[in-house]
């Protein structure tokens, strides 16, 4: 619980809250990036502990394809650096500055980078382009071929994901609530969008920019998604996926941290202690259905369902149309778990604990089981052709096909 002192020294200035119900409150100021923990008692986790594993038998064999390592230390500063898939290669970034590409057939390593900063954002990918981002405020654009750095540029404040591209345009979003355009082929500043305001508490993490054709998708921390013009960051439309409410910062915390997606015009959105929602791209932002459902890890979507993953590591499989309930799997509650991906006819998430989770897509129920070490997994596992791409904290990365 964070203690009243420090709660009166955190009005006082625009910071970011991690919040984790094993570990202290995190307290980022942007000026400094010093942090400050409160709230312990000892070193006594007062946490819920995670649920058991439980028993079943396994009815799915998942075959290991090859395994890589591309540098570990996530955790450290709960960091999502998730591995990213162009033109048959997997890229990714470790927090000591070494961007790496490596070829998806085979996980050999193509090439290595080292940008001399510390990443804490990225690797994005596209036109050509691998992109990170640094404590600091750095963009650095390397090139997708071989590495070498096209240009750096510096935005406001920390990058904690990803930037993404589209058409010249390279959007970069900061954890002070401001959202970048930059020039593809020299970092230049377009235009910058600030979010009107940032609440005193957030979750430690944000949402990735969704940029697709001429428009950019961005979820922020006060629980307003914005639809904006890609080439000059004019607001469309926007819309409330959560509404604060209680007395406390704490319990007014509405966060969109998980990713948005997008399939087919359907816009799907989550946040912490909010409501998922199905919105319309097409008719201009109309809500098509919502749920009080609340989630910061995030979702997967197939033709039929949009799977979350919700606050309590419970699983659910919704109506992609109606937001209706399919399924919902409780037994990997407390277990941390990342979004769902389906792949074939199963979904699958990680977990903090190392482990994946393999269910089956039309009812939940688990069919296989792997644990890829004892460094916890944060991040969606990645599908390609068929493939699952795992990545845990220590930065191994294994490739696993269903059979």
């Amino acid at each position: 619980m964070l203690q009243a002192p420090l709660l009166q020294i955190f009005s006082l200035f625009q910071a970011k809250v991690f919040v984790r119900k094993s570990v202290c409150l995190k307290i980022i100021f942007h000026f400094s990036f010093l942090i400050l923990l409160s709230g312990c008692s000892g070193n006594k986790d007062n946490s819920e502990p995670p649920a058991p594993l439980v028993q079943f038998t396994p009815t799915l064999t998942v075959k290991t394809l090859w395994t890589a390592y591309a540098g570990g230390g996530t955790n450290k500063s709960y960091l999502k650096l998730a591995p990213v898939f162009d033109n048959e290669q997997l890229f990714t970034a470790s927090p000591t500055g070494r961007v790496r590409a490596f070829n998806f057939r085979d996980g050999k390593q193509v090439w290595e980078q080292k940008i001399g900063i510390p990443i804490s954002g990225g690797p994005g990918v596209g036109q050509d382009l691998v992109l990170v981002g640094s404590h600091k405020g750095d963009v650095v654009a390397l090139s997708e071929i071989d590495g070498h750095e096209r240009w750096r540029t510096q935005v406001s404040s920390e990058v904690l994901v990803a930037p993404g591209i589209s058409q010249g345009v390279v959007v970069v979003r900061t954890i002070d609530g401001k959202l970048f355009g930059l020039d593809s082929q020299n970092g230049e500043r377009l235009w910058v969008y600030e979010a009107n305001r940032v609440p005193l508490l957030t979750l430690r993490g944000m949402s990735t920019p969704l940029v697709k054709r001429d428009v950019v998708i961005m979820g922020f921390d006060n629980g307003k998604i914005a639809l904006l013009e890609l080439h000059k960051g004019k607001v469309l439309w926007e819309y409330a996926v959560g509404v604060p409410s209680g007395r406390s910062e704490l319990e007014r915390m509405v966060d969109i941290d998980a990713d948005p997606l997008l399939v087919n015009e359907m816009i799907y959105v989550t946040s912490y202690q909010g409501r998922t929602m199905a919105i319309n791209l097409a008719k201009g932002g109309k809500p098509l259905w919502e749920k009080k459902l609340s989630s910061h890890a995030g979702l997967g979507v197939d033709f039929d369902y949009l799977y979350v993953s919700d606050s309590n590591s419970h699983v659910w499989a919704l109506n992609r149309e109606s937001g209706e309930d399919w399924w919902k799997q409780d037994k990997l509650h407390a277990r941390n778990v990342t979004a769902p991906v389906s792949i074939g006819d199963y979904v699958v998430v990680g977990d903090s604990h190392g482990y994946l989770h393999w269910m089956r897509r039309d009812n939940g129920q688990f069919v296989a089981r792997q644990e890829l070490g004892e460094a916890s997994i944060t991040v969606r596992p990645l599908v390609i052709d068929g493939t699952l791409i795992a990545y845990n904290s220590a930065g191994k990365m294994v490739a696993l096909r269903p059979e």
